[in-house]
């Protein structure tokens, strides 16, 4: 059974386990497009961005992380979380299946890694706002909450000019 869902991602990175236990492949149904579209793009973006800031020859690429339980992690509520699922806010963006939260680090050509500082991560993001509103994001969680991961979402906001930064 290939749980591939896109080049890099596996669809359990995006539904907790019991979901995917009682759906298996059919886990998508749970699943955003563009939180999977996203999440390739963030992987894609900000390779470039490290391989150019701190040297072709060091960084191999960026790791993009949402739920890690399928591979022996404890994360499994970053992306879709179900109704019983008691993490977050009752009607998170997460429970429509529309935000997930990714943890970024940095690969480097030795095999060593160094997991990225969020409050840069938030800067680039708004420094290149429109391609990232270009790929779908409206919101990003305040880093002040966030500091330890990346939380976003696709929030529907009519005639949106910026990328919201909310603290739940």
């Amino acid at each position: 059974m290939d749980t591939k869902i896109s080049q890099n991602f596996d669809i359990r990175e995006f539904v907790d386990k019991a979901t995917y236990n009682r759906f298996g492949v059919n886990s998508s149904w749970f699943i955003s497009e563009k939180s999977v579209k996203c999440a390739e793009f963030y992987k894609s973006f900000f390779t470039s961005y490290f391989k150019n800031k701190l040297g072709n020859d060091k960084v191999k690429s960026v790791s993009i992380t949402v739920n890690n339980w399928h591979i022996g992690g404890s994360k499994q509520f970053s992306g879709f979380r179900p109704p019983n699922c008691v993490e977050g806010a009752a009607l998170s963006q997460h429970r429509l299946a529309n935000a997930f939260d990714c943890e970024i680090r940095i690969i480097f050509m030795d095999g060593t890694s160094k997991e990225v500082d969020y409050i840069e991560i938030h800067k680039v993001i708004q420094e290149n706002e429109s391609e990232f509103m270009a790929h779908g994001v409206t919101r990003i969680e305040d880093v002040s909450i966030a500091s330890g991961w990346l939380h976003t979402d696709f929030a529907y906001i009519p005639n949106q000019k910026h990328i919201l930064i909310v603290k739940p």
